[in-house]
């Protein structure tokens, strides 16, 4: 769409405060990217004065994609500062709604009346770090923050007893500094395979064009994102896809969003609504539906009949750049890391068209191997 694009990165405090680790991102590096900013991850203050003192536009609006739920709950509450200048999505254009609708109780509580499967839970409330274990936890389970800006995939763990979840949640607390908080725990699940989604709503209809099946999880710092996926039609599972766009309609959320789900023993269970973006946008957009040319069009008042709204065939993903931080942490094999860049038709970075940032990976990933290779030789001595 010939846009003016700018990456703003969060980064946590202690590496804002060392420009030595300010990096240049893999993605700044596309032709499509005019310049790239940095800000100090979880603060709401400088992310906001980013935003007005140096994205704002003369006479004319710019769109906000927030890409994790700290930007989308951000932007969200401050929308009566931010709407002047910009196009944020939103539920009911009302400031703070996203944030509401990221309680996990919540939306499951909306997912259950519309019928869709949900995994038993109990929520345990962190209080000037005193807390109370109810009795009728069934274990194993599995805890994590009630609203993901506050743990994000940290806070994600298997407890298989009482003293386990006590000693998980003592040591979340303290590594987050964290006083008061709300930890949702869950029936454990043995799933069998993870899935995720991804559609716009523009308040009156709401659009899902295909599957996403999650083939291989990240670790380390890629704790639970897709690193191979496979993407593929709504066709066998419409009735899944029909419930999930009634819990969007239902909300009321205008924007693009992802939802996660996964199997468990031949039943499809819903897991979280995230609004915004998913990472894994990218493969539905390679296969010719833009979801986020779609909210740009809508929110400009233009039509988006013609659009392609639904993929049409079975494509493998692949996101190079968090492969290879797995394998370079030991997490993944180099046979399994050439065989899924092989056979990956879609890929994060390398494109045809835009090939600087594929460069600057694939320079990455050479010093990489040469620094695996001595420490290799060095563990061998």
């Amino acid at each position: 769409m010939d846009c003016d694009i700018t990456i703003i990165v969060l980064i946590p405090k202690r590496q804002f405060d060392d420009n030595k680790k300010k990096e240049k991102p893999i993605d700044a590096y596309s032709k499509y990217v005019s310049r790239y900013l940095f800000s100090e991850n979880y603060n709401t203050g400088m992310l906001i004065d980013i935003l007005m003192n140096q994205c704002v536009t003369p006479d004319q609006k710019t769109f906000i994609f927030p890409d994790n739920d700290f930007s989308a709950a951000a932007v969200d509450k401050q929308r009566d500062v931010l709407k002047e200048y910009f196009f944020v999505p939103h539920i009911n254009e009302r400031c703070g709604a996203v944030e509401e609708w990221m309680a996990k109780t919540k939306q499951k509580a909306l997912a259950s009346q519309i019928g869709l499967n949900v995994v038993n839970s109990k929520m345990i409330r962190v209080k000037n770090l005193s807390y109370q274990i109810l009795e009728d936890i069934h274990y194993p389970c599995f805890v994590k923050p009630l609203v993901s800006i506050v743990g994000g995939k940290s806070g994600l763990k298997r407890c298989d007893n009482k003293n386990d979840l006590r000693n998980h949640i003592d040591e979340f607390i303290a590594n987050r500094n964290f006083r008061d908080v709300d930890l949702l725990v869950e029936d454990y699940k043995i799933i069998s395979r993870e899935f995720a989604t991804l559609g716009f709503s523009d308040g009156k209809e709401v659009i899902i064009p295909g599957l996403l099946e999650l083939l291989r999880i990240g670790h380390g710092n890629h704790f639970g994102v897709a690193v191979q996926g496979r993407a593929f039609p709504v066709t066998g599972y419409e009735e899944l896809v029909n419930k999930f766009k009634r819990i969007v309609m239902e909300i009321g959320f205008i924007g693009v969003f992802d939802i996660d789900f996964f199997e468990s023993e031949g039943k499809m269970y819903f897991c979280e609504l995230n609004l915004r973006f998913g990472g894994s946008g990218y493969a539905f957009t390679k296969l010719g539906v833009n979801l986020p040319v779609m909210m740009i069009k809508s929110f400009l008042g233009k039509s988006i009949e013609g659009m392609k709204k639904t993929i049409d065939r079975e494509a493998t993903y692949f996101n190079e750049r968090m492969a290879i931080d797995d394998w370079y942490s030991g997490y993944l094999p180099t046979k399994d890391f050439m065989k899924m860049r092989e056979e990956s038709e879609i890929k994060f970075v390398a494109d045809e068209k835009d090939p600087i940032p594929q460069r600057k990976l694939e320079k990455e990933f050479r010093l990489k191997r040469i620094k695996k290779t001595i420490k290799g030789w060095m563990g061998k001595e």
